[in-house]
């Protein structure tokens, strides 16, 4: 690759005045030249942390010093780092006080080209206090990576310094990205650290960069939604390994198929029983009469190849893997999942899997889950679509949506074929679903998801649950799926560009989820409580900074009609506090009010159903509540047995309950999350005009 310091100039990267010195007396003369005191740092290939190896000496202030910081760089680097070809040592000026910064770019496994930014020295190293985008990036993505570090503040002017120019730092970051976008077929890594900015100045102090041995090609990232229709509204079904033993997965699959209101055709395929579970049974898929549109598979992994065949004869496009032993096992798993890709692609057989948990159709009741029905409750047809990696989430949330309802369902496992980005390009167009859970351990093509997720959040909402984030919690979803979880930062980076919400647990998954599906859209993010019990909006509001939120300041004429209504006791501000006396009309009347005021754009009460003051009227006036207004209403309450029977029919009535102040919060930043994601997409549609 070409010289690095010639590239980052043609760029338009301003590095300080140096100089290459082969010899101590050299050094003098370049340092000399140049102006005391200088910097001086080895050069080699192979070394790129200098510090590590003794390869750099600061503030070199004369002739002398610096033929003696030569000799000692050699001698050290030589004695620590004995294999490091040397080219010389680089003099370098010394650049006058600032702030510093860096900026990193990388090619992704998951995303491509990655870039990414943050203050430099211990900030960035220590308090991993740094940004990321896929790139490539527009100004208005840089300038939200600037507000995202924590240290921000430094650059707007600390100890007399004068702040550094926010246009400044979005040129250098747009310069970077158009860098690494024209060399992403050979670009490695390359780190700008540090570089010193200060008022509309920078240098960039040190640069390293590494570069692929072979040019590498461009994926298209474009997401496949063939024949994706056959896993949801097949009319008829056919299971491969199906038993009529109970303790076999194929005698559940069947199970579910028959028995939970699926009204299609379902065949068993067995060798040798002839009825199974009361229905005929074939010898292979080969021998079923009639059209098969999706068959689901219950037996190992090594006789998949046979079924493809089989699939390829009857012009079976859908086929769900249930089984494990893929590339979770390693190396031999991995071949085989390769080789059942290739047939899938070369008969034109989309998979669901393998090591999954299959698909759900909530309205017409299609159900491959070997999961039986006394143990695993299905819920109602809704509008809610849950995509997960993971079969036990998957089955958690199934459960958690028995009231709300679930459009689509899919566990997708292994992920061979179909993956998230298939799913959601094709939810966007289902008019059953209105909103998209994603609970995701690694992401196979981060981009193709980024670039999909930017189109679909346009018309819907996508909530994201990534696990994985550290490296230990990486290698274990290796293990469970064969993905690795890969770095969090690029992926929370695609997050926000994707325009997704972002959510930190699964309990928060379903939060969210439930609050965009059961609730109105908000104006804005100003939030107003009620209570019978101060404690949990105290916690709550401890939130509201890292959640977006704000505490709306009560309207004069909000606080003087609530002030005459209630009792002296009751605290007249927001929060409000109706005390432990609090009855259910003393809620009606300040929902209302809170309702009315222009500054509040959600409104979050918090029920002690465990006060007696408290009846059970509350159920039909807050549900009178939601149906004439148009703003949110997010309900709150923690207890036993009636509290959860109170609650059940309050969402019943189509009022939503959280059950966990961190989850009731989680559902009011859902709300603002998908507010600024499609504010964020009008604008963008704007600079485009």
């Amino acid at each position: 690759m070409e010289n690095l310091d010639a590239l980052l100039q043609q760029y338009g990267f301003n590095l300080p005045r140096h100089g290459l010195a082969s010899t101590a007396a050299e050094a003098a003369k370049v340092g000399a030249e140049i102006g005391f005191p200088v910097v001086l740092k080895i050069v080699s290939p192979e070394i790129l942390h200098r510090l590590d190896v003794g390869g750099v000496e600061l503030n070199v202030s004369s002739a002398a010093e610096a033929r003696s910081a030569f000799e000692r760089i050699i001698a050290t680097v030589c004695a620590r780092a004995p294999e490091a070809r040397v080219e010389g040592v680089r003099v370098e000026e010394t650049c006058k006080e600032g702030f510093e910064v860096f900026i990193g770019l990388e090619h992704n496994a998951q995303f491509g080209p990655t870039i990414v930014f943050g203050l430099g020295g211990i900030f960035a190293e220590v308090m991993q206090d740094v940004t990321f985008r896929v790139l490539p990036i527009d100004r208005s993505e840089a300038e939200a990576m600037l507000r995202e570090i924590a240290g921000r503040k430094i650059l707007e002017g600390f100890r007399g310094l004068p702040p550094v120019s926010n246009q400044l730092l979005i040129d250098l970051l747009m310069r970077a990205s158009q860098l690494a976008m024209d060399h992403a077929d050979r670009l490695t890594t390359i780190d700008l650290n540090p570089i010193i900015v200060l008022g509309e100045t920078h240098h960039v102090v040190d640069a390293k960069a590494t570069w692929a041995e072979e040019v590498r090609g461009r994926a298209k990232n474009i997401p496949n939604t063939a024949f994706l229709d056959r896993f949801f509204d097949a009319r008829s079904v056919a299971v491969v390994g199906a038993s009529d033993n109970p303790e076999k997965l194929g005698y559940a699959i069947l199970h579910s198929l028959i028995h939970l209101g699926y009204q299609g055709e379902v065949h068993p395929i067995h060798p040798k029983l002839e009825n199974v579970l009361g229905r005929p049974a074939y010898r292979s898929l080969r021998d079923v009469p009639g059209v098969i549109d999706l068959a689901v598979v219950a037996i190992p992994l090594a006789s998949i190849p046979e079924v493809l065949n089989d699939c390829a004869a009857k012009r079976i496009h859908g086929l769900v893997i249930v089984s494990g032993g893929g590339k979770e096992l390693g190396n031999a798993g991995a071949e085989l999942e390769r080789e059942i890709l290739s047939l899938a692609n070369a008969f034109q057989v989309r998979v669901v899997g393998p090591n999954c948990i299959g698909v759900f159709n909530g309205w017409n009741r299609l159900d491959t889950f070997f999961q039986l029905g006394e143990r695993m409750a299905r819920p109602r047809p809704g509008h809610l679509a849950i995509l997960t990696q993971s079969g036990t989430v998957g089955a958690a949330l199934l459960e958690e949506a028995e009231r709300i309802g679930v459009s689509k369902f899919v566990s997708y496992g292994n992920r061979i074929d179909v993956d998230e980005a298939d799913l959601i390009a094709y939810l966007a167009d289902d008019p059953e679903t209105s909103v998209i859970l994603c609970y995701v351990e690694g992401l196979s093509d981060g981009r193709k998801f980024l670039k999909t997720a930017q189109m679909v959040t346009t018309r819907k909402p996508i909530v994201v649950y990534k696990a994985g984030r550290t490296p230990q919690a990486a290698k274990a979803a290796m293990s469970h799926t064969g993905f690795f979880g890969g770095t969090y930062g690029p992926c929370l980076g695609a997050f926000a560009q994707a325009g997704v919400v972002v959510v930190d647990s699964v309990g928060e998954l379903f939060a969210a989820g439930k609050a965009l599906c059961m609730q109105p859209a908000v104006a804005g993010n100003g939030v107003a409580m009620i209570s019978n019990g101060a404690g949990p909006m105290v916690q709550a509001i401890d939130q509201f900074t890292r959640a977006g939120l704000r505490l709306a300041e009560l309207s004069p004429s909000t606080r003087e009609r609530l002030a005459a209504a209630y009792p002296a006791y009751f605290v007249v501000r927001n929060p409000v506090d109706v005390t432990g006396s609090g009855t259910a009309n003393d809620y009606f009347v300040g929902i209302e009010g809170l309702l009315k005021d222009s500054e509040v754009d959600i409104v979050m009460p918090w029920l002690v159903f465990q006060d007696p003051a408290l009846g059970e009227e509350i159920v039909d006036g807050l549900a009178r509540l939601a149906r004439q207004n148009t703003k949110p209403i997010l309900c709150g309450a923690m207890g036993g047995a009636y509290t959860r029977r109170i609650s059940v029919r309050l969402e019943e009535a189509g009022v939503p309950v959280f059950h966990t102040v961190r989850e009731w919060v989680c559902a009011a930043s859902a709300l603002v999350q998908r507010r600024l994601c499609q504010s964020e997409n009008l604008l963008s549609r704007e600079r485009a005009r």
